[in-house]
């Protein structure tokens, strides 16, 4: 009866492992932080096959920005954050564009993350990221790509995306500045256009 109850215990516990270590299902909010998956195995420190491109490398706020992850070899899981250059937090948030491969996570606030639904191999998927109203400075975008349980690169980053901190042209104002300094040669003229009338 006691073998019966260690190997029941041990079935048990060996459950409860894997349903912690695995997430197959994309629900990764305990690496949210440091983006480590935890399979158990460390990351990859070689050059990572996979890429992320920005549809811009401007942005300001509550801009859109389309964001793709790529790669030659199909990747299995993958966790996509924007954060400030340097920085640890999670910021905006994203549209998921692809709802059959890919969710929203709440990482620093709800879709400010996104990650895998399944493990279906993808070579290919985006997401819109939504900039905050007020400026979070320049940032890159960063992912982890999980090619197999074993296999895996960690905070895989983009270009730098700068805050665009030039204001927009007004164009609600119709006055022109550079008009006082043509007003005396105006004035002169109008002068002389009164007295030959």
């Amino acid at each position: 009866m006691e073998k019966l109850s260690f190997f029941l215990f041990l079935l048990i516990v060996g459950n409860f492992l894997l349903v912690v270590t695995c997430y197959p299902n994309g629900q990764v909010t305990p690496s949210c932080i440091n983006m480590i998956p935890d399979h158990g195995v460390s990351a990859q420190t070689t050059l990572a096959p996979y890429n992320i491109t920005a549809s811009k490398n401007t942005y300001s706020p509550g801009e859109k920005i389309t964001v793709t992850l790529q790669g030659s070899d199909p990747f299995e899981g993958f966790l996509l954050q924007a954060r400030r250059a340097g920085g640890t937090a999670a910021v905006g948030t994203f549209t998921v564009t692809d709802t059959a491969n890919s969710q929203g996570l709440d990482c620093n606030g709800p879709n400010s993350a996104v990650s895998h639904k399944s493990s279906t191999g993808l070579t290919k998927i985006q997401a819109t990221w939504v900039a905050p109203s007020s400026s979070t400075g320049d940032l890159e975008f960063r992912a982890t790509f999980v090619k197999s349980k074993t296999t895996f690169w960690v905070q895989v980053k983009s270009s730098q995306v700068t805050f665009n901190t030039t204001a927009p042209a007004s164009s609600s104002s119709s006055f022109n500045p550079n008009i006082m300094l043509h007003l005396p040669l105006i004035l002169f003229v109008s002068g002389i256009l009164m007295c030959y009338r």
